[in-house]
């Protein structure tokens, strides 16, 4: 089996619950301990096909004057320049912009066996899993809910810099390339397609994981989870044990129902926004697994007359800060 690549660059849930999320992220927080963050071992638990995405464009700290940056639109009228910040030398800089093309994209999941959270407990159906993080980041896009803030885009380049030779690879600054030299799938230096990402479900690796609560601007308190990948077991460590099978989750393929049940909403809400969602397969498989927890979910028995209750409506989501991804360090 490898990785379907199209667009590479050469839980029954019942609308009468209410879900009391402020006492799930404090359970969340507390069970992880690990609001100053720390070192664990865990394993790549899935990888996602979003579909072909839209991405923002490229932005680059630019040293050069005026005259530099009116000689780089010559070359490229795409370019354009703004006032931003350098977070590496922590200053004002200019940034040179240039807009990306719609790429195909994943998503990737990590689990920790060794954190135990019973979220279920909250929605009515006690379901202990190992605590499960997402690469890249998350925020809100109105009109659509918590999305991906950084999917993970399929780029390839030319790994030999002369350019004699054709040797496409994902950068050796990519986090799929680095994922697969911390596994051993490969030596540095070597190549890495993303046909071949699949192999990369179910390797072990060290992770720097961070989980709390962050006061916002308004005063109130906002869930926040960061994940940075740290790099390979060190020599002798053992292997976190997999509780749940690495899944593989593919736009036009088949995919197992359990696994798709596995996929978070800001996950789900980002595939959507993909431009060939619409008649994709993963688009059937979703509304048809949708349709069929809500034939399966118990109906609502009929209480005595009393007065209404207004539906309950749907919590704001948190606002997450996630600066910890490698993959910011790459032009998609």
């Amino acid at each position: 089996m490898s990785f379907e690549v199209y667009g590479s660059a050469s839980s029954n849930k019942s609308s009468e619950v209410k879900i009391d999320y402020d006492a799930l992220n404090r359970y969340v927080v507390e069970t992880c301990q690990l609001e100053n963050g720390e070192t664990l071992s865990g394993y790549i638990s899935s990888i996602v096909d979003l579909g072909t995405q839209n991405l923002p464009d490229a932005e680059y700290v630019f040293d050069g004057d005026e005259e530099d940056e009116a000689d780089e639109i010559d070359k490229d009228e795409r370019v354009y320049f703004k006032d931003g910040y350098d977070n590496e030398k922590k200053k004002p800089c200019r940034l040179k912009c240039v807009p990306q093309r719609p790429i195909q994209c994943v998503a990737i999941s990590v689990d920790f066996p060794e954190i135990v959270l019973d979220k279920g407990q909250f929605f009515g159906n006690s379901s202990p899993k190992p605590l499960r993080l997402w690469l890249g980041g998350q925020y809100y896009l109105q009109g659509k809910g918590m999305v991906i803030a950084r999917p993970t885009a399929l780029k390839v380049v030319n790994l030999d810099k002369t350019k004699k030779t054709k040797q496409w690879s994902f950068s050796p600054l990519h986090v799929l390339y680095k994922l697969a030299v911390s596994a051993k799938l490969i030596k540095p230096g070597e190549a890495f397609l993303p046909n071949d990402i699949d192999k990369i479900l179910g390797t072990s690796h060290q992770f720097n994981v961070q989980i709390f609560m962050k006061k916002g601007k308004d005063g109130k308190e906002y869930f926040n989870e960061n994940i940075k990948l740290v790099g390979a077991l060190g020599r002798g460590q053992a292997a976190p044990e997999i509780v749940d099978p690495a899944i593989l989750v593919q736009f036009n393929k088949k995919n197992s129902p359990e696994g798709l049940k596995m996929l978070r909403s800001h996950v789900i809400n980002t595939i959507k926004q993909a431009s060939n969602y619409e008649g994709s397969m993963l688009q059937k498989q979703l509304e048809e697994g949708k349709q069929e927890d809500e034939e399966q979910a118990e109906p609502v028995k009929e209480a005595p007359k009393q007065e209404k209750v207004k539906p309950t409506a749907k919590p704001k989501p948190a606002p997450v800060e996630d600066d910890f991804l490698d993959e910011d360090s790459l032009p998609f």
